[in-house]
């Protein structure tokens, strides 16, 4: 289940790794995959996919409400680990 959200915004943590905003745009605009995070205490999800550059990235983050619409917050964006990119491949690519 996707989560649902008019905007997306990215936390400093997130912004720490030297990812942006355009990189995660990239992300939604190609093929992804969008999970319930299996990280943490608080629900959130994991959206897995690759820049223009080419990187395989991992976003996770939480839909929240701000001003009366919903925003995708996310909190953390950096490459993925090799099992991780695996189970991208294995799920995404024909």
């Amino acid at each position: 289940m996707r989560p649902s959200y008019d905007e997306f915004e990215l936390t400093e943590s997130a912004l720490r790794h030297g990812y942006d905003e355009e990189d995660f745009a990239e992300m939604l605009r190609g093929r992804h995959l969008v999970s319930r995070s299996r990280r943490g205490r608080l629900w959130g999800y994991e959206v897995l996919g690759r820049n223009l550059a080419g990187e395989y990235l991992l976003a996770a983050g939480r839909a929240v409400e701000s001003g009366g619409t919903m925003v995708f917050r996310v909190f953390h964006l950096n490459r993925m680990t090799i099992a991780e990119r695996r189970r991208f491949i294995r799920l995404v690519r024909p």
